[in-house]
């Protein structure tokens, strides 16, 4: 008998396509590129960004936002509020929330930093700012805000952490924690971050948020989660931990590679596509639209593609693998049957 898999029921975000899932399903879809030139206000080294466009917190939260909120938070909110306020979410109920980061807000952090090593003496810091600084404020928030009463967990990840948070999530209802899970990654654009990319010779950024809502088996839900694995890059060798993964994710659920339909490289690299293509063919390569157009995601990198692999057209019962690795440490796999369009 076959064991039931957790169901991803909804999803929502806020990407530089525009705010909500309809606006990233066009964007992607459409295959529009959001790259342009950040503006005067950002002092960049590079000459394009994938911005949020008409970035408004309130707007986007729909509500108050204090003014030191950073927009990584912002876009937890959002993408959190939306899904809660959908699912008509009590304080009382058992809903969990799982956010994927690279390292929360590193503009917050890096502020803090910076001003107990410039100020007079190491403790006269901006304290409106540190809140922000702590890794797990955006998950804190929205939790606080939308009465999310069940586990509140921040995982650390890359561009994997979305795949880490689904995984965790998947865990606490395996293990009857929660009713129902919130999970998902948030990446923010930022001035700092900018420059941090451009001394590690990254390329265009992009920022926005994805969260999906993670429920028990049930048949009217968007996708199933057959599998999620992950494995530590070993000597820098990413392709060999992505080969691994993949390998894993077929074993694991007696699937042949010829039974993949789609396999969507995250972020985008030349090893998760080779990977992706030796393993599954290069048709099954070419069936998902890649999330390049938004830049580098960061964090929500990984949480963007399984998104994308929502939206595309296909058969129903469709199997997509989802491939993130990262240089700095880790490869992470989902396969997911999605049911629609």
């Amino acid at each position: 008998m076959t064991a039931a898999h957790p169901v991803i029921t909804g999803w929502s975000a806020v990407s530089p396509f525009g705010a909500g899932e309809a606006a990233f399903a066009e964007g992607v879809r459409a295959g529009r590129d959001t790259a342009a030139p950040p503006g005067e206000d950002w002092a960049v080294p590079g000459p394009a960004a994938c911005l949020v466009p008409d970035y408004d917190p309130k707007a986007l939260v729909g509500g108050k936002v204090g003014r030191a909120t950073d927009r990584a938070t912002v876009f937890a909110l959002a993408t959190v509020g939306h899904l809660a306020k959908r699912a008509e979410t009590k304080p009382d109920d058992r809903t969990g929330l799982v956010l994927g980061t690279t390292s929360g807000s590193l503009r917050s952090t890096m502020s803090i930093t910076r001003d107990s090593l410039v100020s007079a003496k190491p403790h006269q810091v901006d304290t409106k700012v540190l809140p922000a600084a702590v890794m797990n404020y955006a998950a804190a928030q929205c939790a606080i805000r939308y009465g999310l009463t069940g586990p509140n967990t921040t995982i650390a990840g890359g561009p994997g952490a979305g795949l880490f948070a689904l995984a965790y999530a998947n865990r606490l209802l395996a293990a009857g924690r929660a009713d129902r899970v919130l999970a998902g990654a948030v990446e923010e654009f930022s001035t700092e971050r900018a420059w941090v990319s451009h001394h590690n010779g990254g390329g265009v950024l992009g920022e926005g948020g994805v969260v999906f809502r993670v429920e028990p088996h049930s048949d009217a839900g968007l996708a199933e989660i057959v599998a999620v694995h992950s494995r530590v890059v070993l000597a820098g060798d990413v392709a060999e931990a992505l080969r691994d993964t993949a390998s894993a994710l077929t074993a694991l659920t007696a699937q042949a590679p010829d039974d993949i339909w789609a396999a969507v490289p995250a972020t985008g690299s030349a090893a998760e596509r080779a990977v992706a293509s030796a393993m599954f063919g290069d048709p099954a390569l070419d069936r998902v639209p890649g999330t390049g157009l938004i830049g580098d995601t960061g964090a929500a990198a990984a949480a963007f593609a399984v998104a994308a692999a929502l939206c595309a057209p296909g058969p129903p019962g469709r199997l997509v693998v989802v491939l993130s690795g990262d240089p700095a440490g880790s490869a992470a796999g989902i396969l997911l049957r999605v049911k629609g369009n």
